[in-house]
């Protein structure tokens, strides 16, 4: 069963957290702010699609609100990923070589 008070918390803190105004996210998601603002008190029952659309919004994974860390770590990850994909071609190079250098740190 999902507990809409962890998801309520993680969806406030992740918010906070990028900076964004209830009012903000809401728009994002396309939900009211008000209904948000139950949400985040644990007192609103969104639909599953609802709680797909603040992920989304979010940019996290409905795993990440439901507090499922293992899951996040691979989740940002490949986000990661999808970001670096979008630097120019000399970016990448220097990053990767970044990466190359220092990965050995993390071994």
């Amino acid at each position: 069963m999902i507990d809409m008070k962890i998801i309520g918390m993680n969806i406030r803190k992740e918010r906070k957290k990028q900076l964004l105004t209830i009012e903000q996210l809401a728009e994002k998601a396309g939900i009211t702010d008000n209904f948000l603002g139950k949400i985040e008190r644990g007192d609103g029952i969104p639909s599953l699609p609802t709680i797909d659309s603040i992920a989304s919004a979010l940019n996290v994974s409905i795993d990440f609100l439901k507090g499922n860390t293992e899951y996040n770590a691979e989740y940002k990850f490949i986000n990661s990923l999808m970001e670096i994909n979008k630097l120019s071609d000399k970016n990448k190079e220097i990053f990767i070589d970044f990466i190359s250098t220092n990965i050995k740190y993390f071994k």
